[in-house]
């Protein structure tokens, strides 16, 4: 009886388990981001509906404006919600804070931004989720020298095992400086892994 309650308590957990793990390669840049699901932490907050995290990008100037390569060092939070009348879309606002290293740039910005993830009627063949972002810091929310933050992404995911997905997409991000100059911190396609667990 211990036993089967055990393994009850262990499928209860795992069916709830969402943290997310993903990292994101091109021929040039590296992104690696964690997010943990709150609700595995905090009874009274339901489970995939809040997520704090952070993420690094390490910017190859070839894909950039910046004459070294730029990195990015970025702590977020999201809240996000299933639409009720769509159960297979799921829609986010969320908040990050950015800080860009290079050279003698001292750029930081909170950008406020939505997300939203579409899982596709794949069924047949393999589950395919459809998801985009997209952040903005105008100026009363970015620092030092900076004067705007804009990024957006776009991806396609394709879940291989449970809980493993490949991912595929675009990233664009732009920063602008009080001086007036804008920089493309990064452009170009991705390919990488996703793990929620």
């Amino acid at each position: 009886m211990l036993k089967k309650i055990l393994f009850i308590m262990i499928s209860v957990t795992s069916a709830f388990a969402f943290h997310i793990g993903e990292l994101n390669i091109n021929n040039k840049d590296i992104e690696a981001q964690a997010r943990l699901d709150m609700g595995q932490f905090n009874e009274q907050v339901d489970p995939h509906t809040t997520f704090i995290g952070m993420r690094y990008l390490s910017s190859s100037k070839d894909h950039s404006d910046y004459h070294k390569d730029p990195q990015l060092f970025e702590l977020n939070a999201l809240l996000q919600k299933e639409v009720s009348s769509l159960p297979d879309l799921r829609l986010g606002i969320g908040v990050r804070y950015e800080y860009v290293d290079v050279d003698d740039v001292d750029f930081s910005a909170i950008p406020l931004g939505v997300e939203v993830a579409y899982r596709l009627p794949s069924e047949n063949f393999i589950p395919m989720h459809l998801g985009g972002s997209l952040y903005y810091s105008p100026e009363v929310l970015s620092f030092g020298d900076a004067k705007h933050y804009l990024e957006y992404k776009l991806n396609l995911d394709f879940e291989i095992i449970d809980n493993g997905f490949i991912t595929i997409g675009y990233r664009h991000i732009d920063t602008k400086y009080q001086a007036g100059n804008s920089e493309k911190l990064n452009a170009g396609f991705l390919f990488g892994f996703k793990v929620f667990f």
